[in-house]
C-alpha cells in the first residue's frame, strides 16, 4: 500500500504524464533575478501562466524546430522551481544554481524509460540517481532523506516488504524521486503550485540542446 506522500505523487504523474518529460529544478536563491542570472539567459518577456501554458508554448517551438525558449519559475521562499518542457538550461547551470546553497534537478523521459535525479551543493554536483543504473558520486550528504526510497536504487531495496531490485517501474522511480525532492526542500509539488507562475521567454543557452524526448510525436492535450 502506498503511503500518503507516495499516493500524492502517483496521482500527480497519472494526471499529468508530461511532467515525466520535463526538466524540473529546485534551487535556493534570494530572488528570481538571481535564478535567471545563474541560467545566463536574456529575458525577452515575462507573462503569467500555468503548466499547460508552458507545455503549449514550448511545443510550438518544437514544431518550428527552435530551441525551447520558455521556462516557468515558481517561488516558494527560499526555494525556486524552474520547469522546462523542451529544454534543460537549469541542468546545464546546476553548479551555478547551487552556489548559494542547494539545487536538485530531475530529468528524463517516460516513453524512453529514462530518469535521472541530480543533487548539487555550494557549486558542486555531488551525486546522481539513475533509473535502472547506478548512483554516481557521494549521496552521504542527503543520506538522512533516503530512508525507504528503495526505488531510487537497488542499494535501498526494501527486502522486508518484498520489493527487490529490478522490479520497479519508471513511475515508481519518479514517485520516489519526487519524495526525495520534497524531503530536501520541504515543499510538496502540486497542481496548485503549478497553476499560476512567471513564464519567461528567453534568449541564449548554456544548457545544450533539448533533451531526447518523444514530444515530437505526440501533441500535448489541453
Amino acid at each position: 500500500m502506498l503511503s500518503d506522500i507516495e499516493a500524492h505523487y502517483a496521482d500527480l504523474i497519472e494526471r499529468s504524464p508530461l511532467i515525466g518529460e520535463m526538466c524540473l529544478t529546485w534551487c535556493r536563491a534570494a530572488s528570481a533575478d538571481q535564478v535567471i542570472d545563474a541560467l545566463d539567459v536574456e529575458v525577452v518577456d515575462v507573462t503569467v501562466s500555468g503548466l499547460q501554458g508552458l507545455i503549449n508554448e514550448s511545443y510550438e517551438d518544437l514544431e518550428a524546430g527552435r530551441l525551447g525558449r520558455f521556462l516557468m519559475l515558481a517561488e516558494e521562499p527560499p526555494w525556486f522551481l524552474a520547469l522546462e518542457y523542451t529544454g534543460d538550461r537549469a541542468f546545464g547551470a546546476l553548479e551555478r544554481l547551487s552556489s548559494g546553497g542547494e539545487a536538485i534537478c530531475l530529468t528524463g523521459s517516460r516513453m524512453l524509460y529514462r530518469g535521472r535525479l541530480y543533487y548539487a551543493r555550494e557549486g558542486r554536483r555531488l551525486c546522481m540517481f539513475d533509473y535502472g543504473g547506478d548512483i554516481w558520486g557521494d549521496a552521504a550528504p542527503i543520506e538522512k532523506h533516503l530512508g525507504g526510497l528503495f526505488n531510487l536504487h537497488e542499494r535501498y531495496a526494501d527486502i522486508e516488504r518484498g520489493l527487490v531490485p529490478g522490479e520497479q517501474t519508471l513511475d515508481d522511480w519518479h514517485v520516489h524521486a519526487f519524495v526525495l525532492m520534497e524531503r530536501i526542500t520541504g515543499i510538496r509539488l502540486s497542481f496548485e503550485l503549478l497553476r499560476e507562475n512567471a513564464l519567461y521567454r528567453v534568449r541564449g543557452d548554456r544548457g545544450g540542446p533539448p533533451p531526447e524526448a518523444p514530444n515530437q510525436n505526440t501533441r500535448p492535450r489541453g
